[in-house]
């Protein structure tokens, strides 16, 4: 805050002339931390007439200096903290995305490169999938987000879009949730569709394809076990960032839900199970997901 002004002090000198004698002063002060001063200027004019009779006139002119007093005002601006989910590699347009036609009998598949497959990426991203960027090239992201729109919507996953599953995508409701009554922010995890579905405030933000436990017997690096998901209610416990090497392989940004389970990244996240009994994710989703999700966070894995 802009402190109180100090009083102001001011010095007046003065000189008195007379005929056997003559005396002076003159002083000054400031105040000390406030730029303030007093000046004060002292003039003597002597006139004389005739020899007869001498008359002395002193005029003293006092010419005083306000102090002025500067009061800088600081300014702190606060920036609110912002908490922002980490979107998909481009942004999706503004407004609902609306598909043109599809030409009779085409079918958009990996190594597809197109308008349609730019729009199909478009409409992905709208529906809380994440095709990776929007380029127009249909590549491992963007197959990944049709496995789980697939999956979501009862179907076989084999990564190529129809005309039928055009007609789907363009009409497909928001998916149902599986715990509702879960809480505002919370994970879904469906091991039957093979997707994970994260919810903040109660909305869909992101539905992504994973690969879970593959429900067989192994013996890997000298542990033996049956590699299956558990299924149940969880919270999110702890994480770690980057790649963390475990006896049974390697994860990114690993967040743990129950002991050594966890989501994590995987360079592998195929069309079926396929992990010991962790979740995998693919990689382009691993790198946000922890951001998406809090320790403490429920987990519900059917």
């Amino acid at each position: 805050m802009p402190r109180e002004g100090r009083p102001k002090r001011f010095v007046l000198a003065a000189a008195l002339l007379g005929v056997a004698s003559a005396a002076a002063c003159s002083g000054g002060a400031s105040n000390e931390g406030d730029a303030a001063a007093s000046t004060t200027t002292t003039t003597a004019v002597i006139t004389t007439t005739t020899a007869e009779a001498t008359t002395t006139t002193a005029v003293i002119t006092t010419t005083t200096a306000e102090a002025t007093t500067t009061t800088v005002a600081i300014t702190t601006t606060t920036t609110p903290p912002t908490t922002t989910s980490p979107p998909p590699d481009s942004a999706p347009p503004a407004g609902p995305v609306v598909l043109p036609p599809l030409d009779p009998g085409e079918v958009l598949a990996r190594g597809t490169n197109s308008e349609h497959v730019l729009a199909l990426q478009q409409k992905l991203v709208e529906l809380h999938f994440d095709p990776g960027p929007i380029d127009g090239e249909f590549g491992t992201k963007t197959t990944q987000a049709v496995w789980a729109f697939q999956h979501l919507n009862g179907l076989a996953a084999d990564g190529q879009v129809g005309p039928e599953l055009w007609q789907l995508l363009a009409t497909a409701p928001a998916p149902e949730p599986l715990r509702p009554d879960g809480g505002p922010d919370r994970v879904e995890i469906s091991i039957d569709q093979q997707v994970l579905r994260v919810y903040q405030g109660g909305a869909l933000m992101l539905a992504t394809h994973i690969s879970t436990g593959t429900g067989m017997d192994y013996c890997d690096n000298g542990l033996c076990g049956t590699a299956i998901t558990p299924t149940g209610d969880f919270t999110f416990l702890r994480r770690i960032d980057g790649w963390h090497t475990a006896p049974l392989g390697e994860l990114y940004n690993p967040v743990y839900f129950d002991g050594g389970y966890a989501v994590h990244g995987s360079r592998s996240v195929p069309d079926h199970p396929a992990s010991h009994g962790c979740v995998r994710i693919p990689m382009h989703i691993a790198e946000y997901f922890p951001d998406l999700v809090t320790n403490g966070e429920p987990v519900f894995v059917v």
